[in-house]
Parts: structure tokens; C-alpha cells; sequence
């Protein structure tokens, strides 16, 4: 009974590590987001090229709506870890499957939410390097 109990703590100390992780991902993703912002919010007066501040419009939409998005997932994160820890000392009968597909759930968003980020990263500081400003290419 003592070597179950330790191996569910262990599991339940896992699924915390693993959320308090995501957690600081998911800020460290805020914060590259809204440098993005402030740096078209640099520029935007300087681009002369109709399609290109389209597209610096496109950008910023983007960066908005991952705004909420990551407001979002902080917020069920805050949660997921709030309910971890509650189950952390509870038999492992307690610890139910919601609370475990929620888990996979998230799991599978933050790894798109990761590839989707460095994407769009990589297209943006393309696009700001290859923008015209003040006539110049």
C-alpha cells in the first residue's frame, strides 16, 4: 500500500510539474507576443506600401486574438493546477479521467500553440525585413 501511495503522488507530482511548465510557456509566449506588437506598433506609421500594411494589420489581429488565447489558457491552467494539488493526497480512485483527458487535452494544445508560435515568428520577422519604409526596399 505505501509503495501505490508514493507512485501516485509521484504520477500526481508529475501532472503539476508538467502544468506549472506550461504555465510559464505559456507567459513566456505573452510576453514575446506583445513584443511583437510593440514592435510593429514601432513602425506602422513608417510603412508607405498598401499591401504591406495590410498584411502589418493581418499581424496585429493575430497578435490579438493569441492575447485572449493565452489569457484563456492561463486562466484553465490556474485551474488544472488548483485541482492537481487537491487530488496530490488523495487515493488514486479520486483522481478521475476528466481530470486526466483534460490533461492530454492540454497537453496536445500547448505543443500546437508551440509550433504555431515559432511560425508565426518566423514569418513575421520576414516580413518586417523585408517591409519598404520610407521607399526604401
Amino acid at each position: 500500500m505505501m509503495v501505490k501511495k508514493k507512485m501516485i503522488s509521484s504520477n500526481s507530482q508529475q501532472y503539476i510539474f508538467e502544468n506549472s511548465s506550461w504555465i510559464r510557456l505559456i507567459e513566456y509566449l505573452h510576453q514575446e507576443n506583445t513584443h511583437m506588437k510593440n514592435r510593429l506598433s514601432e513602425i506602422i506609421d513608417q510603412i508607405t506600401n498598401k499591401e504591406s500594411l495590410g498584411l502589418a494589420e493581418q499581424y496585429q489581429n493575430r497578435f490579438l486574438t493569441k492575447d485572449d488565447l493565452y489569457d484563456h489558457l492561463l486562466h484553465v491552467l490556474s485551474g488544472q493546477a488548483i485541482k492537481w494539488k487537491e487530488l496530490k493526497s488523495k487515493p488514486v480512485s479520486a483522481i478521475n479521467l476528466d481530470i486526466k483527458r483534460t490533461h492530454k487535452k492540454i497537453r496536445e494544445q500547448i505543443e500546437y500553440i508551440e509550433q504555431d508560435h515559432a511560425l508565426i515568428k518566423q514569418d513575421y520577422n520576414t516580413y518586417l525585413s523585408s517591409l519598404p519604409i520610407n521607399g526604401k526596399q
